[in-house]
């Protein structure tokens, strides 16, 4: 008898206190219920099992899979490609022992962890900048004619700018890469990509004589390997890359080529339990940029552009996708609707689990079934039963949305790469900001897309089941609480996690943002929500009480978040960029810069460049610079660099006077074709796009 009194007093406790909790929301306006959740089992259903990892049991196994994943590697640091001098511009009139201006504050690259850096196109180091330009078009000339038709020759390289003093600005150097760059003490990273097959390559510079920039080292990887992502942390480099390995024959999968070869043996990579599809292999590597050698590595099967990576200063967390077992709940559809089908269908469907097919093999079965046993039924039986299903299923689906799409995170120990626990959780993820970790907790942010994978059961998008969801996750990535059901029928824009708070803006016509205290991982609550008009697709702390919203609403538009009181956030001021319908910092943090000093932000658009104030909780614009291609500002002292692609101009912070522009060179090189150049040159995508 005692089993069975105390959930209902429990029972009966919970909707005591919702009434009285419901009694005090009412007579407070402009705030909501807060919602906690208590932990229990992580989903009403039966589905959800916690994968465990595990390498690949034999190279038979990974072919199988038709993928790749994990490998510790190779234990022995890896020496690089010898360094020595490399062919550049230098620009001789540089003074080296002049003296410049004395450095006393400048602008780091906007990141998600501080002290956790990531690689941009734009760095700066004692006074210097480095710009990694874009790939330009020229015309290559014979004799000095055109050649016609127009073929072009790409050029690539990476510019370092002495910027102080502001007024007289010089180029130190020419180095002949391009790409994004992290700098550690006195070297210049660059992952940069081979001219001719597009693989990544990573190359170090010292720095220590900006106009004499001089190659250390050069790690060059496969034809299949690119970089997923990077940061530089405690003096060492986290390199994660994805490798597509060449079937029929992919072990090993090569990693790292030049004089120093490096593969993964398909027995060293790991797999979830699961089995999520996986067409690549993801490598993680420290790296050491002094040297460039790899001093350890760990590598997953994962599936290209279905991973987000996180890092914190403890530990490295890959994610991957995975779909419900669509017989497991098809299984569990029929056994909660006796009847709804013949005999022979739920026999058939049970037989399915034990069959060796892959997931999608056993949908387009189980759709096929379907519609063959509607098909045979006349048009009256056959629409009769169509709404039956449909009703039926579109139950079960509200019951059951979050079963049939997981992110899996696998969280990977810093300090040697080995692997410390796996976690999962229903929907998918936005980027690298649906994931933060605090105190040991990791917090993630996930939309449930409402998508069925049964067509004959209702269709397979029903956008009127898509909710967001946050979970908080422990140090064993096992669920401990939630907050649930964020902006029914829409997903998620942006998300900010910042110490016990949560910033969550989910979309479809209005824009809500949601406050969440996660001050207690056990019990996360929904403090407050906003509806205003259009969405913020990216959101930055100002201060402690204040978001900065950057998205859109018809034109760029930039919203200020008073979060003082957590439960009831109001937006205190908002501004338009008349015409601007697209910035870069809407999609990439890097592109915003912010100096607290003078109380100013930047944003590049595609009319120009914008510093606008938050001074007095009111944004307002402070300068409007047209410029076209405008790529990143940063401040050095009290100097702000906005840097185009043609060039670099210097304004004083407070007046906004200009007070010093530097042009790269802009000179139409005249280039004597040799067999090489005469061969297929890579035409501007505008032109590639006229050919037949």
């Amino acid at each position: 008898m005692e089993k069975k009194q105390y959930p209902l007093i429990y029972f009966v406790i919970f909707f005591v206190v919702l009434a009285l909790v419901g009694f005090v929301i009412k007579s407070i306006p402009n705030k909501i219920e807060e919602k906690p959740i208590i932990p229990s089992t992580p989903f009403d259903n039966t589905f959800f099992e916690k994968d465990s990892i595990n390498k690949v049991a034999s190279d038979a196994d990974f072919i199988a899979l038709m993928h790749t994943e994990k490998s510790t590697g190779y234990s022995s640091p890896l020496s690089m490609t010898a360094g020595g001098d490399v062919a550049m511009k230098t620009n001789s009139a540089i003074q080296t022992s002049a003296p410049n201006e004395a450095l006393e504050r400048s602008s780091e690259t906007n990141v998600q962890v501080v002290g956790i850096d990531e690689p941009d196109i734009v760095k700066t180091k004692d006074g210097s900048i480095y710009y990694s330009k874009t790939g330009q078009y020229r015309y290559m000339m014979n004799s000095g004619l055109r050649i016609m038709p127009p073929q072009f020759n790409q050029t690539s390289e990476l510019l370092a700018i002495n910027a102080l003093p502001p007024t007289s600005m010089q180029l130190q150097s020419s180095i002949p890469e391009n790409g994004e760059m992290l700098i550690s003490d006195k070297v210049l990273v660059i992952f940069a990509n081979e001219s001719t097959t597009g693989s990544l390559k990573i190359v170090g510079y010292s720095i220590a004589n900006p106009s004499s920039p001089k190659k250390l080292w050069e790690l060059p990887f496969s034809k299949k390997s690119q970089k997923l992502a990077a940061r530089l942390y405690n003096d060492s480099i986290f390199l994660v890359t994805s490798t597509s390995p060449t079937l029929p024959r992919p072990c090993p999968v090569p990693l790292i080529e030049g004089k120093n070869i490096m593969s993964i043996r398909c027995t060293d990579v790991y797999i979830p339990s699961s089995r999520p599809a996986s067409d690549s292999v993801y490598s993680v590597m420290q790296i050491n940029p002094q040297t460039g050698s790899v001093e350890k590595t760990i590598s997953f099967m994962g599936q290209a552009g279905k991973s987000t990576i996180y890092m914190s200063p403890e530990s490295l967390y890959l994610s991957y996708q995975i779909q419900g077992n669509s017989v497991d709940i098809l299984n569990q559809f029929i056994g909660e609707n006796q009847g709804l089908f013949p005999q022979y269908i739920e026999d058939r469907i049970k037989k399915l689990k034990g069959y060796d097919l892959s997931q999608s093999t056993k949908e387009i079965e189980i759709n096929s079934l379907l519609s063959q046993y509607l098909y045979e039924m006349d048009d009256s039986e056959k629409l009769k039963q169509e709404n039956q299903l449909n009703n039926a299923f579109s139950r079960f689906f509200t019951k059951y949305k979050r079963s049939f799409e997981y992110t899996g995170i696998i969280k990977v120990k810093n300090s040697d790469l080995t692997v410390q626990a796996s976690g999962k959780v229903p929907g998918d993820t936005l980027n690298q900001f649906s994931f933060d970790e605090w105190k040991g907790d990791l917090r993630v942010a996930t939309t449930v897309s409402g998508n069925n994978p049964f067509y004959m059961l209702g269709g397979n998008n029903n956008s009127s089941q898509q909710v967001s969801d946050v979970y908080v996750l422990g140090s064993n990535l096992e669920i401990k609480g939630s907050v649930k059901d964020l902006g029914k029928t829409e997903r998620i824009y942006s998300v900010r996690f910042i110490e016990d708070r949560g910033y969550v803006v989910t979309y479809r016509q209005t824009d809500p943002f949601y406050v969440l205290d996660l001050s207690n991982g056990n019990t996360p609550l929904l403090k407050g929500e906003l509806k205003i008009p259009g969405y913020s697709s990216y959101l930055h702390p100002i201060d402690k009480h204040l978001v900065l919203g950057i998205g859109r609403e018809n034109q760029v538009k930039l919203s200020l978040f008073d979060v003082s009181d957590s439960s009831n956030p109001k937006e205190v001021s908002n501004y338009q960029l008349a015409g601007e319908y697209y910035s870069e910092a809407m999609n990439n943090h890097h592109a915003y810069v912010q100096d607290p000093k003078y109380k100013i932000f930047f944003l590049p658009g595609s009319r120009g460049g914008y510093v606008l104030s938050y001074e007095g909780n009111s944004l307002s614009l402070v300068k409007a610079l047209e410029a076209p291609a405008v790529k990143r500002g940063l401040y050095l002292n009290d100097y702000f660099y906005m840097v185009t692609d043609t060039g670099i101009t210097s304004y004083k912070e407070g007046t906004w006077d200009k007070v010093g522009e530097l042009l790269y060179d802009k000179k139409e090189i005249p280039v004597e074709p040799t067999a090489n150049q005469i061969q297929p040159i890579p035409l501007p995508m505008e032109i590639q796009s006229t050919m037949p």
